[in-house]
């Protein structure tokens, strides 16, 4: 016998938990705070991979700094050596007094000759080439020289890059007969 007004349909589960709709309300927020989470720690490695990168994108930049700097050291010392007046005793294995002077860059940036190095002359060739009429005059011989020029530079940041140069210069020698 079915009563007038009552509804039709299949009688909901219940048992001891309740009703399947109370057993479901939880899951729907629990998935959510599970993607919530989930999309947290995405967010959070992209963060860390991203300020890995700048730190090195400055870790390079200091680096190019310190090489610019160097670059200029280097510059420097190859124009000491073009405009210096080297002593006839100067033998090879023997370095300028005068080496690299130490210079700032507008960026802050330093350079120097490297520690115990700076312009030193490896050899000597042959005669030079400039000198058509003989390569003995007034008792001085010319010969063309080797030299090896050695920079440092500093970024502010602390960074340091080191370079070193080979160059080639008519030397006057001189010789007692």
């Amino acid at each position: 016998m079915t009563r007038m007004g009552s509804r039709q349909g299949p009688p909901e589960a219940s048992g001891v938990h309740g009703t399947r709709r109370s057993r479901e309300a939880g899951s729907a927020l629990l998935v959510a705070m599970l993607l919530l989470a989930l999309m947290g720690v995405i967010g959070l490695a992209s963060l860390n991979t991203v300020m890995r990168d700048r730190q090195v994108a400055g870790f390079q930049s200091q680096a190019q700094t310190a090489l610019y700097a160097a670059d200029a050291g280097l510059a420097e010392g190859l124009d000491v050596l073009r405009r210096e007046v080297v002593g006839a005793a100067l033998a090879p294995g023997d370095c300028l007094v005068g080496n690299i002077p130490a210079g700032t860059l507008p960026n802050g940036a330093t350079y120097a000759a490297e520690a115990g190095t700076g312009i030193c002359m490896l050899a000597s060739a042959e005669p030079c080439s400039e000198l058509d009429a003989s390569w003995e005059q007034q008792s001085a011989v010319y010969l063309n020289t080797i030299w090896d020029v050695r920079a440092l530079g500093t970024a502010p940041g602390g960074a340091r890059s080191r370079l070193q140069a080979g160059a080639e210069r008519c030397h006057a020698f001189s010789f007692n007969y």
